[in-house]
């Protein structure tokens, strides 16, 4: 018995499921930084070598 082949649709569908997966991942754990980020001190920040007023930034940055 041979296995199963897949359509291109089913290919392509998996493929775009499996994308959005992990741009949902990315998305949420862009959110779950920047809460962490924010909730950080200045003196914390500092100690990091970025700014406040990075962290919109970074934050912005990791996105693309």
């Amino acid at each position: 018995m041979t296995a199963p082949t897949h359509s291109p649709f089913h290919q392509r569908l998996m493929h775009a499921l499996r994308s959005w997966r992990r741009h949902a991942a990315e998305q949420r754990r862009a959110r779950v930084d920047a809460r962490h980020l924010a909730g950080m001190s200045d003196h914390e920040l500092r100690d990091l070598g970025i700014g406040r007023s990075e962290v919109r930034g970074l934050i912005d940055r990791s996105r693309y």
